[in-house]
């Protein structure tokens, strides 16, 4: 009899981290079908402990996610067309994951979030050069 409990004990619990993991390869994919993923942190006023997140480069905006989290939707998001970068510089500490990480201060006119993002240093060329190249859709009859 202790034998079935333990049984079906550890066949819950290997259920449960079955279904955490296979949730969270799910939500990595949706988030993803949005536009380009990168792995960064965060750094906000209310929150200055580096949190790491994926970054969503889609059309119209500028996406964090965090890494581990039930929801769907972003925790931060900035307007493409307002928000700018500040220069990168080298992160003062080691953050798990981003090791030689650049930190690159975001500034946004439809924002009041003042957040830093954390990013590699081939990731923060990518989102710079994101950020400058005009949104799809956007002047797009300029000669």
């Amino acid at each position: 009899m202790p034998y079935i409990v333990v049984e079906m004990v550890l066949g819950i619990v290997a259920l449960i981290t079955l279904g955490f993991v296979l949730w969270t390869w799910i939500r990595r994919r949706r988030i993803a079908d949005g536009g380009v993923v990168v792995v960064s942190g965060l750094a906000t006023v209310d929150q200055p402990r580096w949190r790491l997140g994926l970054l969503r480069l889609g059309p119209r905006h500028l996406e964090w996610f965090s890494v581990a989290g039930p929801g769907l939707r972003p925790a931060h998001a900035w307007v493409r067309s307002a928000v700018d970068l500040g220069a990168p510089v080298p992160v003062s500490e080691e953050i798990p994951g981003l090791p030689g990480a650049l930190e690159v201060k975001v500034l946004s006119e439809t924002s009041d979030v003042e957040a830093k993002l954390a990013l590699q240093p081939g990731a923060s060329k990518a989102v710079r050069a994101w950020i400058e190249s005009s949104p799809p859709g956007y002047n797009v009859n300029v000669a």
